[in-house]
């Protein structure tokens, strides 16, 4: 009897985690294709980014349906006490914030983790943290990391020089980081309160790039 109850748990467990598995891809109005095809969407569908989501029935949800680009116009005082609460710091009122956010669930890489352990927060900073110093010394540009709340952040007792938060009161992920896309999203935020926000795997230089008023003006008309 022991057997056969052992049997119908490995069963069930083994089932659920065949389950999880399952994946959907989707087009903006929800036809499937094939994993192996997803250039050729990207590239029909240039204004959109793949966004995630999990059902109980699929396990996960690919679908091309984020915006690739959103703006705001937002109280910059406002977003500036908020960032300042996350991070304990303050900043000058002509700072411009540049903020990457990742979202829970996400399985950037093809693997999922909801925990950032020193290991993988060491990883980033070696690609980003150069990068990060070259942009703030030559600008007013604060580059911050986000995380969603319930990601379990790991990162070593926090100093003048750490920049990875969790987004504990969901402010960010209420208010501008709306679509949970893979790999996560950018943001840029003026002392105007003029706001860019960018969704899907991009590189902070690049996105430091839509700064220039040739870029930022085909978004916010003057």
């Amino acid at each position: 009897m022991k057997k056969i109850l052992l049997f119908i748990l490995l069963l069930t467990t083994s089932l659920s985690a065949q389950t999880t598995k399952v994946k959907y891809w989707l087009d903006p109005e929800g036809n499937e294709f094939k994993e192996k095809d997803i250039n050729i969407i990207s590239e029909q569908y240039l204004d959109n980014a793949m966004a995630y989501r999990k059902t109980i029935d699929s396990g996960i949800v690919y679908q091309f349906n984020a915006p690739k680009y959103s703006t705001y116009k937002v109280d910059y005082k406002f977003v500036k006490a908020e960032i300042e609460k996350i991070t304990n710091q303050k900043y000058s009122n002509s700072a411009i914030f540049m903020i990457k956010f990742d979202y829970l669930d996400d399985s950037c890489d093809g693997l999922f983790s909801n925990t950032i352990d020193n290991e993988k927060i060491n990883s980033i900073k070696y690609y980003d943290s150069p990068i990060k110093l070259k942009l703030e010394q030559k600008s007013d540009l604060i580059y911050l990391s986000f995380f969603e709340d319930k990601i379990i952040l790991k990162n070593k007792p926090r100093t003048k020089n750490d920049y990875f938060f969790s987004d504990k009161n969901h402010f960010f992920r209420n208010n501008l980081f709306l679509h949970p896309t893979i790999c996560g999203s950018f943001g840029l935020i003026k002392p105007n309160g003029e706001t860019l926000i960018r969704n899907g795997a991009y590189r902070l230089d690049l996105m430091f790039e839509h700064l220039t008023p040739e870029i930022w003006n085909l978004f916010f008309q003057q």
